[in-house]
């Protein structure tokens, strides 16, 4: 009788000892996780990452974006250093980002080029530096390593075939478990571009966005990327024709958009990526 009641302390102390593993390896875990918000804007297109290290936002931003965004990252919590990467440093694809730089929520600034600016480009980036920030141009083949991700800007490129004023941040997020290739709105002479280094293109994740989705939705471009999942990053209704293409080109293909889900967001649970989206969570609430 008390070598079975031994057993039993025994036991139930190793199953405090399981539990309480359990916990604080979860914790461990969501303390670190990162995560990747793919934001529902009215006109702009903007990706926020999130790590223990720092965020980052990365993308274009309309004057009608601005309150947008202001409100989701307060609703997001987030209080880290704030580091904003600009896609395509043109008036009407920086101004959703004045009121950030005015309420000292960003420490640094990255482009793809500081010449041949427009002068609202120029502005801007002077009202910055007199706010204290930093501003970096992108150096050529740049990478960040941050937490478990990589980013690697695949553009600008000093091989580039695209004219100065004309260049964008295009970049590549890559982890052990996923790839995610995020291009901004982009034109065909982009694409060509980008075609010239095919190897570097391959992605789980392609994010597209912009009026001229059908110059990406091609053959030749799709089977470079060769993406499981296609998530139209812009807060306009998926047209007919860009279906089509994609469905062609692979029936098999997984599609999201921001106007049907709203906010998407891929989060690292343990040691794989998860996503979920702001009409599943409202489901889930109701």
């Amino acid at each position: 009788m008390q070598g079975w009641k031994i057993k039993c302390v025994l036991l139930a102390l190793i199953g405090v000892f399981i539990i309480s593993y359990i916990y604080m390896n979860d914790a461990v875990i969501g303390k670190h996780q990162t995560e990747i918000h793919f934001l529902e804007l009215p006109i702009g297109d903007c990706t926020l990452i999130k790590t223990k290290e720092k965020d980052i936002l990365i993308g274009e931003a309309a004057k009608k974006d601005s309150k947008h965004i202001i409100q989701y990252l307060e609703n997001q919590k987030s209080d880290n250093v704030i580091e904003l990467i600009i896609t395509s440093p043109k008036k009407t694809k920086i101004e959703g980002f004045i009121n950030l730089i005015e309420k000292d929520k960003i420490k640094k600034i990255y482009v793809p080029h500081i010449s041949e600016l427009d002068t609202a480009a120029n502005k801007f980036l002077n009202t910055a530096k007199d706010k204290g920030v930093l501003i970096y141009q992108i150096s050529d083949k740049e990478k960040w390593e941050i937490d478990d991700l990589t980013l690697s800007f695949l553009r600008p490129s000093k091989n580039s075939t695209v004219p100065q004023s004309e260049k964008k941040a295009i970049i590549k997020l890559e982890s052990s478990k996923l790839s995610i290739l995020c291009l901004p709105p982009i034109t065909d002479m982009d694409k060509r571009d980008l075609l010239l280094n095919k190897k570097e293109l391959k992605s789980e994740i392609l994010k597209i966005s912009g009026a001229e989705k059908e110059t990406l939705l091609t053959k030749d471009f799709l089977d470079s990327i060769n993406p499981k999942t296609i998530l139209f990053g812009d807060n306009t209704k998926v047209k007919e024709k860009d279906l089509r293409a994609i469905y062609e080109w692979n029936p098999k293909t997984n599609l999201f958009s921001i106007y049907q889900e709203g906010d998407i967001i891929l989060y690292k649970d343990r040691k794989k990526y998860k996503m979920t989206t702001k009409r599943v969570m409202n489901i889930r609430i109701q």
